[in-house]
């Protein structure tokens, strides 16, 4: 097909049964993969508090939900989930039930992770107290009581070991307001608003989440829990943690593959195992189309045909956008401005029912990634990597004229890699069809036959910075791609037909589109491989090439 004609569709995979198969879809990912989260409350009461996130707990009692904060949208979440519970008694929240492992129980809303948090020990319990900068149970920082030595412990958990940098000989007692302050690398903590000490310490210092901690005897309650965020980014916006792959610059240690590297060749190539390979920016067609909606819009059932555990019911604006070609995707943001709820094989069946091949929400203030946390192939959120509408229209009020962000790409199946197994999905929600790697957590059902090349699905790939950008040729649109390209990178995360495509929001102005298509194969010629980016060095190690984004901003 002529590219000024038409939009490239990811490859046709064939239909399944969906007993059997119920993962089916063209390049989607797993089921979502996020902190499991109560509901909020239908109508939560806006508390008198100059912090961004507050609770007074001032609600009826409840033996196993905490709901919603008063002030900053965000539902409590346990952790761990699974047999233990958070409640209201008497307008403060405890630990209504323990897992019965003797191990520290959280619950926790996103945060920052620079923050003021604090909370008012109204009963005292053994080992309780607030955490900030929390990963998971095992990986976290927390203020805590030592009733039986008569101290606070400020406590740092990594891989399930803790370590005690600051104790404070202070002997807890009932009404203490307990503080953290922290910036950068540096954690203060105080006590009834006294300062108490503090220390210098990166560890889990891009984590964001924030709550309390209850453990041993259950006989904590808290009261008047406040934080104050320092975050400016806008997550409908620009979404995900600051530390995500998605908006974590490129390492100035990263290292590029030249082009004998099999995986750059496949990528570079323009015919491949007979199959001739393009440049091109989906739009108009084959994209990802974001709504807003708001609570007077259509409630709707979602109903997921191939899996019933995904369906869904929210607000659907009734014009909310889908995507032409047949993919057809709808992403909805919810009217909080916490989620977005990604749905693909679209069906419009009326303003209050759709049926779907698809659907996940998505945590805007999570990581994007998976497994079970997307609708498209590498097992992550769609909109991660979206070249958006306001980063591309000079007139929006949050234009800046840059992308700061990395860019999501396809390729076509001649080039992406399998190296085993069967298409299917572990307990964990990890595709068992392997060739992926971090941060895919899956690749397309039936890799097996169709894969052919030498490009891992979840590969990443930069401009190395010894490339000139304005000695290119390029349109100023090219331009700027080309520096999102160098100082944050590119990830496969999706399968297409017959090219390299980027992808850039519906409601982008066309000759910013028109540009990017232009510049499309050169920007292609100029990437390379990153042969050292891992969970452990993601993006590649090192400083970073540009500074880090602001964290973001509690939804407003």
């Amino acid at each position: 097909m002529s590219p000024s004609a038409s939009a490239f569709p990811r490859a046709p995979r064939p239909a399944l049964l969906s007993l059997l198969f119920p993962l089916v879809s063209l390049g989607c990912g797993g089921e979502e993969s996020r902190d499991t989260r109560e509901a909020p409350l239908a109508a939560a009461t806006q508390a008198a508090s100059d912090a961004n996130l507050y609770d007074s707990f001032s609600r009826a009692n409840h033996d196993s939900r905490l709901n919603s904060l008063e002030q900053g949208v965000h539902a409590w979440t346990s952790n761990p989930y699974w047999g233990s519970a958070w409640g209201v008694m008497g307008g403060r929240a405890y630990l209504a039930k323990d897992d019965g492992t003797w191990m520290d129980h959280y619950t926790t809303v996103p945060g920052t992770s620079d923050v003021r948090v604090m909370v008012t020990l109204a009963v005292l319990g053994q080992y309780s107290g607030l955490t900030f900068r929390h990963v998971d149970r095992s990986n976290c920082w927390k203020l805590a009581t030592d009733t039986s030595q008569g101290k606070y412990f400020l406590t740092r958990y990594l891989s399930g070991t803790q370590t005690f940098p600051l104790q404070i000989n202070q002997v807890p007692v009932a009404g203490d307001v307990l503080e953290v302050r922290a910036q950068g690398t540096r954690i203060d903590v105080y006590l009834n608003g006294v300062f108490k000490g503090g220390v210098d310490d990166s560890t889990h210092q891009y984590a964001t989440r924030v709550g309390l901690l209850g453990s041993q005897d259950n006989l904590a309650r808290f009261d008047e829990f406040k934080v104050y965020t320092q975050g400016t980014r806008d997550a409908t916006l620009q979404p995900f943690r600051s530390n995500s792959v998605w908006n974590l610059p490129i390492g100035q240690g990263a290292t590029y593959a030249d082009t004998t590297d099999l995986a750059t060749k496949d990528f570079l190539a323009t015919s491949l195992n007979g199959i001739t390979l393009t440049s091109w920016a989906n739009w108009n067609q084959y994209s990802h189309p974001v709504s807003f909606a708001a609570d007077t819009d259509p409630w709707a059932t979602v109903t997921d045909y191939n899996d019933s555990s995904r369906n869904g019911a929210y607000y659907v604006p009734a014009t909310a956008v889908i995507a032409d070609g047949s993919d057809k995707h709808m992403h909805v943001i919810n009217p909080q401005k916490t989620y977005l709820d990604e749905a693909w094989a679209t069906t419009r069946q009326s303003t209050t029912a759709y049926s779907v091949g698809r659907h996940h929400t998505i945590d805007l203030y999570g990581s994007g990634l998976g497994p079970r946390a997307g609708v498209r192939a590498y097992g992550g959120s769609a909109v991660g990597g979206l070249i958006r509408a306001w980063e591309t229209t000079s007139t929006h009020p949050s234009y800046t004229g840059k992308i700061q962000h990395a860019i999501a790409l396809a390729v076509d199946r001649a080039q992406l890699y399998y190296s085993g197994g069967w298409s299917g999905y572990d307990s964990s929600g990890y595709g068992t069809a392997k060739g992926y790697v971090w941060p895919a957590t899956e690749q397309d059902w039936g890799s097996e036959s169709t894969y052919k090349g030498h490009v891992s699905m979840g590969a990443y790939f930069a401009i190395p910075p010894s490339v000139d950008i304005n000695a290119q040729g390029l349109t100023a649109e090219g331009k700027m791609v080309a520096q999102a390209l160098q100082d944050f990178g590119a990830y496969i995360t999706d399968a297409t037909v017959g090219c390299v495509t980027f992808y850039v929001e519906p409601a982008a102005p066309s000759a910013f589109v028109n540009n990017l298509r232009k510049d499309a194969a050169r920007l292609r010629s100029l990437l390379r491989r990153v042969t050292n980016n891992s969970p452990s060095t993601p993006n590649g190690p090192g400083t970073r090439r540009v500074p880090l984004l602001p964290d973001l901003a509690p939804p407003r």
